[in-house]
């Protein structure tokens, strides 16, 4: 991928580090899903960059802003599938984590908090792969554990069919899991 930085492998990287790299990915997922706002915010080191389809993120304040402003409509009604995951250690200490991110819409943003009330809901078009990413994730070893120092999100396909008419934070925020903001 021609949008990707360059991942130089430094050598091998042992079982351990790999299977906790990929469980981290995997947990932060979980966090977005959940809309983890305060979890989401502390998975990133706080001068992480992020370049995103929406644009390029710097610091913990873009982070913050960014995911309470633009992100919450690809929070209700979308699960998170990781999938494909390569580990890589580099040279620089970063642990590069590269998969496809998979967003499976399986309700309307006002259909979600029935979902997760635990109700069962019938439709003709859902569960939809509704959109797909992929990623590079570079993770820094902290004292709190993993962090991401830097994210990026390639060349992403919306299911246009799926994606909400009202995308502001606004119109969703009430819609997230919690309900919260």
């Amino acid at each position: 991928m021609r949008f990707f930085p360059k991942v130089d492998p430094a050598g091998p990287i042992g079982a351990e580090v790999r299977a906790s790299a990929v469980d981290y990915v995997n947990r932060v997922n979980w966090l977005f899903e959940t809309w983890d706002l305060p979890g989401m915010i502390a998975s990133f080191t706080s001068d992480a960059r992020i370049v995103h389809f929406h644009g390029t993120l710097s610091g913990e304040d873009d982070v913050r802003h960014f995911l309470t402003e633009h992100y919450p409509y690809l929070v209700p009604g979308v699960g998170r599938c990781a999938c494909n995951h390569i580990v890589d250690m580099e040279a620089s200490g970063l642990v590069a984590v590269r998969y496809q991110n998979l967003l499976v819409r399986y309700a309307a943003p006002e259909d979600a908090p029935k979902l997760s009330n635990g109700q069962v809901d019938e439709s003709d078009d859902l569960p939809v792969i509704w959109l797909y990413s992929p990623m590079l994730d570079r993770l820094r070893k902290t004292d709190d554990g993993w962090k991401i120092a830097e994210r990026y999100i390639g060349g992403s396909t919306f299911n246009r069919r799926f994606t909400p008419l009202e995308t502001s934070a606004e119109a969703v925020r009430q819609y997230l899991p919690g309900g919260l903001a």
